[in-house]
Formats: structure tokens, C-alpha cells, sequence
């Protein structure tokens, strides 16, 4: 499937454009798509002399009329809060008839994005670093009232990456999007063990989206390290296929596994970098890859014949035990009774357990050799994100080793989407495989 075939299919976005000086053709792509003249620009400080002011100067010689943007002042550190949302509304109301150009990458994107659908506004993007998968991903990660949620709303109708614009983002917002590219590799395996399972049949046309390209992809970190256009290129293109995928199959299956879910639990547990900000979404995944990648190895190191299924069965909780487990996992962090219900939806009766594991033990080598065929080992895994400048151990974003092997039981509890996490847990080892990465000095580690 091409990009021409794969834009038909998506649900928000017309049109992606990547290239070296492609910055020039936002004019024709807003006239082509959308009516109005007016443009509102939505930048921050460093995006706006990165290609914002330009942006603006070619809008303008074309003869579009450019209203005061909205220009968020970094340092500190710009926070995707509900907060920042209206400062961009009312603008908007200020002038119904503009159009909305985001310039920027994560926060700057969900921002625009949220403003955009609260005003019934579709909206383009300038994508200013290859830095995460949520330019043409459908909804917003904000903060509200110290609660951070995936709020509704789409996907920009156009992207543009200027590959120009691209070489000159900091070398880690780079890194950062090598990694979140790279967890599609854990979360092709997590979707691999779910339509195994039953739980989560593969969708095959989705699949094609990402899974075949990503070693192409992922292919030269060192050339990305090095800000080569096309290793920047390759990188852009791939996140927003991944972000395409998502449009396609209308949830975030196809590029999110596991490894987000350890994102997710350090995010709103207040996790900050030695620099007292947030530590980027990518650098967190990285991690996350590697606890993810680790877990694989320690499960699928064992043969069919080393899972007990009456010891399983046995050890399974009941549910009102399962509910006390949850609360003492989950209780610290903002509504986590919401975990609660999720995993109510999650537990097996034993019955149905039993079933399960019989299912599972007699595939046991054909799922393995499954898995295998996508993923790379530990050290491949590790090695790769070293190259691109990604973390590869958790003090590298200012988390202690001991709150990572942590993580894998809170993980498991965040959402209904089958993965390694809920494999290793119904098997009854998962507890038993995080204590082997802990004592394992291969596993998360510099």
C-alpha cells in the first residue's frame, strides 16, 4: 500500500509532504484545501525562528493575511495543559474565518489539534523534528486539572516536513523520534501474542502500514545521529505512517504495545529528567522497549513443557483479591480506580483461564518463533537506540533501576489491550520474570 492508498483510507489527513525545501508549498496545499485567507500561526519561541518568521514572510508575499500568531514563550518548558488550548480558542474567536497552522512538533501539534476540533476547524501542521508519532495521530495527550488525558480530536488535514527545518532540531528530539519508531517493533510483537491468543486479531491491511517498512526505517541510526536528511526523512515518514496506521484502524494498536504503558505509568507518576522538566515521550518509550524487549527474552525463554497450568490456575486471584492488588499497585497515581474497571474487564474466570493456557501451551513454539521473527534481541535493541542517541538505561532519564522493574506489575494494570505484560501475568510469572531481569546484569543497564 502507497502513501496515495493509505491517505485514502485515513480518516483525517489528505495530504503529507516531506522533502527538502517543502516549506515553500504550504502556500498552494492551503489554498488547495482549504477557503479562507487568513492564517493564524501557532508556534513557540524556538519553532517560530526555526520556521515560523519564514513561514510567515512566504505566506504573506503569497498573498495570505497574516493575523498576530500565538507564539508560547520556551524556557520554561512548554506543557501540553488544557491552559495553553485557550489561549489558542480565543483567538480563534477573535477570527472564525482563519485557518490554523500549527508549526512545531509534540506539544505545539496537540495543542492546535484540540483548539482545532473545539472550534470546528481542521488545521495543517509543520512538522519542525522527527520527534514522535502524534503529528496525524487522532487525539491530544493533555493535562487537566493535574490529570493528563488523551482528549478527542483529529488529526491535521495536511503535514509538511521540511527536511531543511528538520537538520536543524536538536539532536535528541531526533533520538526521541528513533525510539518512538523503534516501538513499533515491541508493538508489532504485542499485537502478534494478542491475535495468537484471540484477544486482538491482527488487522492485515493496517499491518502492511508499518510492520514490513520498519527495518528500512530504523535502518542507519547512525546516519540519524548524524542529521542526514534522508535518515531525518526516513524517520518523519515512518512516525506519520505510524500516525496514518492509527487513522486506519481507528485505535492506537498499530504502534503501541507495552512499552507505552511504562511511558504512561512514569508520566503520571510526576516523572521528571535531571533538569526538573519532562522527559520526552520518546526517551521514556526507549526505555520502555527495553523493559518490554527484556521481558520477551525471559518469557520466551522457556519451552512449553516449563508452563504449569494447574500451578497458574492455582495461583490466579479471585477477583475481590485481584481488586486489593490493584489498589496497593495503582492507588498513588490520579484516578486510578479507573484501573480498576479496566482490569474487571481483563480478569478470567478460571475456567476460562485453564482453556486460555491450554490454548497457548500447545502454540507455544510456533507463537515464539512468531514473535522472534519481528523483534530483535536485547542487545541488538539496545545497541541500535545507543546509535541514534537514545537512553539505554533508566538513570539515563533521571529513573532509578529499581522503579522501572517496578513498573512491569503497574503496567500490566493500565490497559484493556492484550500484551506481554497479560501473557506473563495469566501464565502466572510475571512477578517471577521482572524479579530475573533485576538480578540479570545484561537488562537495563549503561
Amino acid at each position: 500500500m502507497n502513501l496515495k492508498q493509505i491517505l485514502a483510507k485515513a480518516k483525517n489527513t489528505d495530504n503529507l509532504v516531506i522533502g527538502s525545501g517543502a516549506l515553500d508549498e504550504c502556500g498552494s496545499l492551503l489554498n488547495s484545501y482549504w477557503d479562507e485567507n487568513k492564517v493564524i500561526i501557532v508556534a513557540d519561541t524556538n519553532t517560530w525562528k526555526a520556521a515560523g518568521e519564514k513561514l510567515s514572510v512566504s505566506l504573506k508575499s503569497g498573498g495570505f493575511e497574516i493575523l498576530p500568531p500565538v507564539i508560547f514563550t520556551v524556557p520554561p518548558f512548554l506543557l501540553a495543559d488544557y491552559e495553553n488550548v485557550r489561549s489558542i480558542t480565543s483567538e480563534i474567536d477573535k477570527h472564525p474565518d482563519s485557518v490554523l497552522v500549527a508549526v512545531g512538533s509534540g506539544t505545539i501539534n496537540d495543542l492546535v489539534k484540540r483548539a482545532a476540533f473545539e472550534t470546528g476547524k481542521t488545521y495543517m501542521c509543520v512538522g519542525t523534528a522527527a520527534s514522535m508519532d502524534g503529528y496525524c495521530s487522532s487525539g491530544a495527550a493533555l493535562s487537566s486539572e493535574g490529570r493528563k488525558q488523551t482528549m478527542e480530536c483529529p488529526a491535521p488535514r495536511v503535514i509538511i516536513a521540511d527536511t531543511d527545518i528538520l537538520e536543524t532540531a536538536p539532536p535528541e528530539s531526533s533520538a526521541a523520534g528513533y525510539g518512538d519508531l523503534a516501538s513499533k517493533l515491541t508493538a508489532g510483537a504485542d499485537w502478534i501474542i494478542a491475535d495468537f491468543t484471540g484477544d486482538d486479531p491482527i488487522d492485515s491491511s493496517v499491518w502492511e502500514i508499518v510492520q514490513p517498512r520498519l527495518e528500512g526505517w530504523l535502518s542507519s541510526p547512525e546516519k540519524l545521529a548524524a542529521a542526514e536528511p534522508e535518515a531525518l526523512s526516513r524517520i518523519f515518514e515512518g512516525l506519520n505512517f505510524s500516525g496514518l496506521a492509527m487513522q486506519v484502524l481507528g485505535r492506537s494498536r498499530a504502534a503501541s504495545g507495552a512499552e507505552h504503558l511504562f511511558s504512561h505509568i512514569w508520566e503520571m507518576s510526576g516523572h521528571l529528567g535531571a533538569d526538573g522538566n519532562p522527559v520526552s515521550h520518546g526517551f521514556q518509550v526507549s526505555i520502555g522497549i527495553l523493559c518490554v524487549t527484556a521481558l520477551m527474552e525471559e518469557v520466551f525463554s522457556k519451552g512449553a513443557e516449563e508452563i504449569n497450568i494447574e500451578k497458574a490456575v492455582d495461583i490466579y486471584p479471585s477477583w475481590p483479591k485481584r481488586a486489593a492488588e490493584i489498589e496497593e499497585l495503582m492507588g498513588a497515581l490520579p484516578s486510578w480506580e479507573e484501573y480498576l474497571a479496566i482490569c474487571r474487564k481483563k480478569h478470567l474466570e478460571k475456567d476460562q483461564l485453564l482453556r486460555k493456557l491450554q490454548r497457548i501451551k500447545g502454540g507455544w513454539e510456533v507463537l515464539s518463533s512468531r514473535v522472534w521473527s519481528r523483534l530483535p534481541s536485547y542487545r541488538e535493541m539496545k545497541n541500535s537506540l545507543r546509535t541514534a542517541g537514545c537512553p539505554i538505561s533508566p538513570e539515563d532519564i533521571n529513573l532509578d533501576r529499581q522503579t522501572a522493574i517496578k513498573t512491569y506489575a503497574k503496567a500490566q494494570c493500565m490497559r484493556n489491550r492484550y500484551t506481554i505484560l497479560d501473557l506473563a501475568y495469566e501464565i502466572g510469572i510475571l512477578n517471577d520474570c521482572a524479579m530475573g531481569i533485576q538480578s540479570n546484569s545484561e537488562y537495563l543497564y549503561r
